[in-house]
Parts: structure tokens; C-alpha cells; sequence
């Protein structure tokens, strides 16, 4: 029987495991829709139904800034074609040229020195080893002329020939330097048969020697592109007008920003990978979350909050970002996640929401740079938040950082100093903006989600918060008691790692319960009378314990957070009211010997956290070392150590996460605190010690100091 009462108790809890996931899953399954619809809507722009010829329905505007790729392309083609062809000057074409020429005539003189040929047999071995081909006429000047002026004729040509080949000759320019070689050499003094003999060995041997370099002329095109300065098109700018036909490059232009309805399939491959990003990066954030934050991760209201939280400010950010995406308020989310949850989240969500801004204001990143040093800026102003002024010198600390990386961007782009003193100050009110959303949104989120957060913590802290005030006036010894209780536990939790604002203000309102019953409390007594006195152990026992319940029905009444109710419930543990007990068995020990001891037992629980255990020490050290007759620092100390070692061997810290290591550092903090508020004092004159040692500080203080708690 029992086995199958312990297998339907698995059951259940497996059942309760599952729906807790299921829950978890359809929580992120919808942050994820709204990711995607968020991004997807602002990647992918509204489709035209046109073509080439027909009249725009309306102004067709560009989605985004982009670049006009088809007027580009036509500028850079206009740019190359300009760059004329590059040549390179081959040597070996003009010194082949010199040497054709100095070998017609060193053929030349040897043929006449032969003295063994005839005529005839000359002019034929002449037209057989010249490697030119001349004319007839010019092989019989070369025979027939006179030997001093032939070889004037041919220095003369040399220098001409070099004199022009040194110059360079291109393909197209050969024509034009024939002409000027004749033109030369006309005017060379000589007969007219040489003059004809010096333009048929020119004509022949002159030989383009300028080549024609394909990689200098290709590189020269290529820098010539590269300097043409793109063709933007701003986003918003109209494309097509209203009433207008469409023309062959405004449709190329249509097409490559991705607004013809036959591109469904782009759009379709552009929707599939926003998706997917926006995918990617909730995984990313929800792995971490796994891996670094498992309590947030295991509470489903959290989640929510972080996945509300992006998608507000992605919200926020698809409205201003027709103004500037400088505007775009990403730090409002991070200073709220770093309160309601921690520094650490949100350092990453903001990093994904930076991204994501990115993405959704046309790809420029450059607000991604802005968002995502801006928001880390929020997290480290208010990762230590005292007082509610923080949040306020947060903003404008937000706002000082996107000044400065909005005006280093501008720089970098080689904007005008007017463009970056006007993004500068969107970058300002970007800040100003962020602090006072967050300073909207934190009441509403912490009331929605429970969530108790540093800020609520100091408006509880407020001595002008009405509970506390009431405890003033109804209680006054326990709202002393109270503050006192507060600055130790405060400095405690600070020296142990602990949180000191939860601390100070779960010690402020552990004793509200008192005021139910204020004068059944000592510190509240203004006379020698003790109602304690009159009434039985039990029934005073019951009393005392009866404050702790009766705290929790007023914090809840206030609607305090459940952190401070639970120090409520917990500074007593579950300790034993040693002087009523001792008390009852003293009355009883005659009548009825056994008294139940649960009856002056508190119900607990112990002390769960380490600001709930410092609660209880400095609940107890408080109102023991103020019972004490004359104070030194070393009794104050033994006294404090006393203390928490009794707590510790009956097992009351036992459920709370203290080491030894802190209890030593709390004792010290303890001791160091109460020597400064209960230090010797100077002698006052015998009347003025009795008004002081009157009613207000009777005898039986001493005394019930020790059953106060």
C-alpha cells in the first residue's frame, strides 16, 4: 500500500515537472514568435506587382539606405573607359631596328670593295644579303653613289632612326612617325637619289616599339573604379513617383532592393534567415541563462520578464527609428534587468538587443556600437544602486557615453561637424529617455512579476513609509529598536557579500507584529508596570510568539514583498523563550510537572538566507548588549560572540549559507557598530542622572530584556 501511495506521488510530481516545461516552452515559443515578427517586418520590405512600362500606383520609396548598384556601375564603366591603354617601351624592338639599319649599309661597303665582280653580279648579291626589301632604285644608289656621302646618309639616318624609335612609336602612331622620319630626312642636303635611298631604308626598318602593357592598362581601370564614390540611395527617398512610367533601370533598381513581387522567393530566403537569426541568438541567451543564472531559468515569471523586456524595447525601437536610431532607448532595458534581476543578464540581453537593433534599422551597425556601449554603461551605473538618484545619474551617464561614441563614429566617417553635434544630441536624449522609462517601468514590473528590487527596497527604507510611521507612534521603543537592528544587519551583509539594502530593510519591519500588542513588549513599557506580570507563563508565551504571525498578517495587509515577509517569518527560528519556559516549569513544578515545550517555541523556520540569519544575531545581540550594566568594547564583543555561537550550536543557522569565516566578520562588524552607539558617556549632575535613571529606565529592564525576544 505504501509502495503505491509513494509511486502516485512520483506521478504527480512528474506530471507537475512536465506542465512546468511545457509552460517554460510555450513562453519562449511566443517570445520567439514576437522576435521573429519583429524582425522579419523589418527585413523584408512591401512587393510591387510592375514592370518595365507600366505607371506607378503610388510613390515607390526605398526601404532602407542602400546603394544604387546600377548608377554605380554606370559611372564606374564611364571612369575605365576613360583610362587610356598603357604601353611600355621595348628596347629590343629599337636596337633590332638601329641594327637592320647599320647592316644595309656595312652589306653595302663590303659588296662595292669587292673588285672582283662586275656590275651586274653586285647589284644581285646586294638584293640577295640586305635583309630589307628596297626598291630598285634604292639598291642602285647604294652601288652607285658616292662613297663619302653614303656614309654621311647613313649617320645621319642612325641619329634620325634612334632620335625617333627613343621617342616611342605605338600601333596607332607608326603612320605619323613615317611622315616625320621623310620629313627629316628631306631636309637632309644631299642628292635626291640618297634622299630617296635614306626614306625606302626608313620606311622599311620602322617598327612600332611601343607594346601594349594589359596589366598596368588593367590596373589603371581598376583604380579608376575604385575612385568612383558610390550612388546612395537614402532610405525613404522616392525611386519611382506616382503616375510615372517605370523605366528599364528604375525596375533593375526595384529588383535589387528586393521590392517586385516575383522575388517572393528572396523574400521567402530573407524571412528564413531572420528567423533564424532571431532564433540563434534566443538561444544564446537562453543557454546562458541555463548555464550561469539556473535560478532565473527555473522560474517561468522571470523569463517572461526578460523576454517582455526585449520586446518593448524592439518595439520602442521600430517607432523612433524614423527619427534616429541614436534615439533608440536599448539602455532603459538593460537598467532594468540589471534591478529586477542582475548585472550579468543583463550585460547579455543587452548585447542581443544591440544586435537586433542592428538588423532592424536597415543593417547599420553603427547604432549597434552606440546601443551596446550605452547599455553597458546603465549596467555598471546601477549595479550598486543606494538611493533612488542613481537611476537618474545613471541616464545621464548613458547619455554622456553615446555622445562620445556617436561623435568618435562620426569622426571615423568623415562626417561634418554639424551631422555630429546633431547624432550627439539624439545620443543625449537617447540617455535621459532611457532613464526615465526605466524609472516608468520598474513600479509596474516589480508589482506584475513579485520581483522586490533595490529601488523598492529604499522606498521601504523611507522613514516617511507609512508602516514605518506608524510603528513610530505606536510603538516608539520598537521602532528604535528596529533602526538600530537595521544598521547592523546593514553593515553585516555588506561585509559578508550579502544584500544590505534587504538586510537593513527586512530589520526595519521584523518586529511589526509588536504593534498588535505594543505594551506587552519592554521596550515599549513607559512604567514599572509589567502586564507580563499579571497574566500566566502560557498565555505571555504565547503572546510574544504571536508577533511573528501577527507580522505577517500586516505585511501582507501592506502588501510587503514576500523577501521581507519572509524575514518576518524567519528572525526567530525556531528558538525557545527560555525565561517564560523557565518561568512555567517554576509555577508548575508542583501542580503539574510537565510543561510542553513547544508551547514557548517559535514556529520558525530557520533562517533561510543569509540576510534573514543576520537578522536574527542582530535582532538578539541588539537587545541583549543593551540590558547590559556597564559597557566595554571586550564585553560588548564576548557578549556578541556569545550570542552567535549559542545560535549556531542550537542549530539555527543550519539552513542559511553563513560560514564560519562570516560569522567572524559579522561579530566583528556587531561589535564594532554597538561600541559606537553604546560608548561611555560623560557624567551628568545628580539631578540629571535621575531624570535619566527615572521611570524610563526602571529596574525591571534588566530584567525582561532577556525575555524581550
Amino acid at each position: 500500500m505504501q509502495n503505491l501511495k509513494e509511486m502516485r506521488v512520483k506521478k504527480r510530481r512528474s506530471f507537475f515537472l512536465k506542465g512546468a516545461w511545457i509552460k517554460k516552452l510555450l513562453i519562449e515559443t511566443a517570445i520567439f514568435i514576437l522576435l521573429s515578427i519583429i524582425v522579419v517586418s523589418s527585413i523584408t520590405p512591401e512587393s510591387y506587382n510592375i514592370k518595365v512600362g507600366d505607371i506607378a500606383p503610388s510613390d515607390i520609396k526605398s526601404p532602407k539606405e542602400a546603394v544604387n548598384n546600377i548608377a554605380t556601375k554606370k559611372l564606374q564603366e564611364e571612369a575605365a573607359a576613360k583610362v587610356y591603354k598603357k604601353y611600355s617601351l621595348d628596347m629590343s624592338i629599337t636596337k633590332n631596328v638601329e641594327n637592320k639599319t647599320k647592316q644595309v649599309f656595312e652589306i653595302c661597303y663590303e659588296i662595292r670593295s669587292q673588285t672582283d665582280m662586275n656590275a651586274e653580279a653586285k647589284l644581285n648579291l646586294l638584293r640577295e644579303k640586305v635583309p630589307l626589301e628596297l626598291t630598285e632604285e634604292s639598291y642602285n644608289t647604294l652601288l652607285s653613289s658616292d662613297l663619302e656621302d653614303l656614309k654621311k646618309l647613313e649617320n645621319y639616318l642612325q641619329n634620325v632612326i634612334k632620335e625617333l624609335m627613343s621617342a616611342g612609336i605605338k600601333e596607332d602612331g607608326i603612320d605619323k612617325a613615317k611622315a616625320l622620319v621623310i620629313a627629316q630626312i628631306r631636309t637632309f642636303k644631299t642628292t635626291h637619289d640618297l634622299r630617296s635611298l635614306g626614306e625606302d631604308i626608313a620606311l622599311t626598318v620602322i617598327k612600332p616599339n611601343m607594346v601594349y602593357d594589359k596589366i598596368s592598362t588593367e590596373k589603371a581601370k581598376l583604380e579608376a573604379i575604385n575612385s568612383v564614390e558610390p550612388v546612395k540611395i537614402s532610405k525613404g527617398e522616392i525611386i519611382v513617383q506616382k503616375g510615372h512610367k517605370i523605366t528599364k533601370e528604375q525596375y533593375d533598381l526595384l529588383k535589387d532592393l528586393g521590392l517586385l513581387a516575383e522575388g517572393r522567393i528572396t523574400k521567402l530566403t530573407v524571412s528564413l534567415g531572420g528567423i533564424s537569426f532571431a532564433l540563434l541568438l534566443q538561444l544564446l541567451g537562453i543557454i546562458y541563462i541555463y548555464q550561469f543564472c539556473r535560478d532565473i531559468f527555473k522560474s517561468r515569471e522571470l523569463l517572461t520578464l526578460v523576454g517582455l523586456i526585449m520586446i518593448v524595447i524592439l518595439m520602442l525601437a521600430k517607432g523612433v527609428a524614423h527619427l534616429s536610431g541614436y534615439l533608440i532607448p536599448v539602455a532603459a532595458g538593460s537598467i532594468l534587468i540589471a534591478i529586477l534581476l542582475n548585472p550579468q543578464v543583463a550585460i547579455l540581453i543587452n548585447l542581443i538587443i544591440a544586435v537586433l537593433v542592428g538588423l532592424i534599422t536597415g543593417n547599420n551597425y553603427y547604432y549597434t556600437v552606440v546601443a551596446l556601449i550605452g547599455g553597458t554603461i546603465a549596467v555598471f551605473s546601477v549595479s550598486r544602486v543606494s538611493q533612488r538618484s542613481d537611476l537618474t545619474r545613471a541616464g545621464l551617464f548613458v547619455a554622456a557615453a553615446n555622445m562620445v561614441t556617436i561623435a568618435n563614429l562620426g569622426i571615423m566617417l568623415g562626417k561634418t561637424l554639424v551631422e555630429v553635434l546633431q547624432q550627439s544630441v539624439w545620443g543625449i536624449i537617447n540617455g535621459i529617455f532611457s532613464a526615465v522609462l526605466a524609472i516608468g517601468f520598474l513600479p509596474y514590473l516589480e508589482y506584475a512579476f513579485g520581483i522586490t528590487s533595490s529601488v523598492k527596497l529604499l522606498e521601504l527604507s523611507n522613514p516617511n513609509y507609512p508602516l514605518l510611521k506608524r510603528l513610530l507612534v505606536e510603538a516608539p521603543g520598537t521602532y528604535h529598536h528596529s533602526i538600530i537592528v537595521g544598521n547592523l544587519a546593514e553593515a553585516a551583509a555588506e561585509a559578508v557579500g550579502g544584500e544590505p539594502l534587504l538586510a537593513r530593510a527586512g530589520a526595519f519591519y521584523h518586529d511589526i507584529g509588536k504593534l498588535k500588542r505594543p505594551y506587552f513588549f519592554i521596550e515599549n513599557q513607559l512604567t514599572d508596570e509589567n502586564p507580563h506580570d499579571k497574566i500566566s507563563p502560557s498565555l505571555s508565551s504565547l503572546i510574544i510568539i504571536s508577533h511573528v504571525k501577527d507580522g505577517l498578517e500586516i505585511a501582507k495587509k501592506y502588501k510587503l514583498p514576500r523577501v521581507i515577509q519572509n524575514i518576518i517569518a524567519q528572525h526567530h527560528g525556531t528558538t525557545l523563550l527560555n525565561y517564560f519556559f523557565n518561568k512555567a516549569l517554576n509555577q508548575e513544578a508542583n501542580n503539574n510537572p510537565s510543561v510542553n515545550e513547544k508551547s514557548f517555541t517559535y514556529q520558525g523556520p530557520k533562517p533561510q538566507t543569509k540576510e534573514a540569519a543576520i537578522v536574527m544575531l542582530a535582532d538578539c545581540v541588539e537587545a541583549t548588549v543593551r540590558s547590559m550594566g556597564k559597557l566595554t568594547k571586550g564585553k560588548i564583543e564576548g557578549m556578541v560572540r556569545k550570542i552567535i555561537r549559542d545560535r549556531l550550536n542550537e542549530g539555527q543557522l543550519d539552513e542559511c549559507d553563513l560560514t564560519l569565516k562570516d560569522l567572524d566578520k559579522i561579530a566583528r562588524v556587531f561589535s564594532k557598530v554597538l561600541s559606537g552607539i553604546f560608548h561611555t558617556r560623560i557624567e551628568y549632575s545628580d539631578e540629571l542622572s535621575k531624570i535619566e535613571g527615572g521611570k524610563l529606565h526602571g529596574d525591571s529592564n534588566t530584567k525582561q530584556q532577556q525575555h524581550k525576544k
